[in-house]
C-alpha cells in the first residue's frame, strides 16, 4: 500500500476522534455549567440537601420560590433562599410585638435577637416599593425581610427561581448538610428538625 493509501485512510479516524473529544469537551462543558447552578443547602431550617438555580425572566410573582444575594455587610458565602411574599405596592405593617403582616395578613414575627444574640430590627412598616419584593421563608427563625439588615429586596439582588433537587441517598444527598448547631446533620428522627425556608 503507498503512502497516500495510509494517509485517505487514516484521515475519517483522525476525524472521528477530534469528534469524539469536541463531544467530551462539550459534555464536560454542559456538566461545568449544570453543577455552577447547584446551590447545597446550608441551613438545617430546610428538608433539601439542595436547589437547583434556574433563570428569572421578567418579575418574580407572588409565592414564587427564588435565591438572592444577601446585602454585603452581612458576609455570606451562599445565597439565601426565600419565598415572594410581597410584591412592589404590597402593605407592610409592624405591630408592636413584631408580629410582620403583608396587605393586612400576618406572614411572621421580626424576633429582638438573632441566634447569635446580636439585636435585630424589624423592617420598617409602609410599602414595598417598585423594583422590590418582600421574601420570607415560613420557619420562625428565618432571616429575611422582616428585618431591617435583610429589608426589602432589590430586584438585581435575586439571582433566579429555585428548585429542589430530589434526595439521592445512595450518594449520601439525603437533607440538609447541616443540624441546628451548625454541625453536619445525623440522620435518624431525633434530628428531623427540619422545615420549610431558611
Amino acid at each position: 500500500m503507498t503512502a497516500r493509501g495510509k494517509s485517505v485512510r487514516g484521515r475519517p479516524e483522525r476525524e472521528r476522534g477530534h469528534a469524539a473529544l469536541v463531544l467530551l469537551l462539550g459534555l464536560l462543558a454542559l456538566w461545568l455549567t449544570i453543577l455552577s447552578l447547584v446551590h447545597f443547602n446550608a441551613s438545617w431550617s430546610d428538608d433539601a440537601w439542595g436547589y437547583l438555580r434556574l433563570p428569572l425572566f421578567g418579575e418574580p410573582e407572588f409565592g414564587a420560590t427564588v435565591m438572592f444575594e444577601p446585602p454585603d455587610n452581612l458576609n455570606s458565602p451562599v445565597p439565601y433562599l426565600k419565598t415572594v411574599r410581597g410584591l412592589p405596592g404590597a402593605s407592610v405593617a409592624v405591630d408592636a410585638d413584631g408580629t410582620v403582616q403583608i396587605d393586612g395578613t400576618a406572614v411572621g414575627r421580626a424576633k429582638p435577637n438573632a441566634l447569635d444574640g446580636r439585636r435585630l430590627a424589624p423592617v420598617a412598616s409602609g410599602t414595598v416599593p417598585a423594583g422590590h419584593y418582600f421574601l420570607h421563608a415560613d420557619h420562625p427563625d428565618s432571616h429575611d425581610s422582616r428585618y431591617a439588615e435583610i429589608g426589602l429586596v432589590p430586584r438585581e439582588r435575586i439571582l433566579g427561581r429555585a428548585v429542589a433537587l430530589p434526595d439521592i441517598p445512595w450518594l449520601g444527598l439525603d437533607g440538609p448538610f447541616v443540624g441546628p448547631d451548625g454541625m453536619a446533620a445525623e440522620p435518624g428522627p431525633e434530628n428531623d428538625l427540619r422545615e420549610e425556608g431558611r
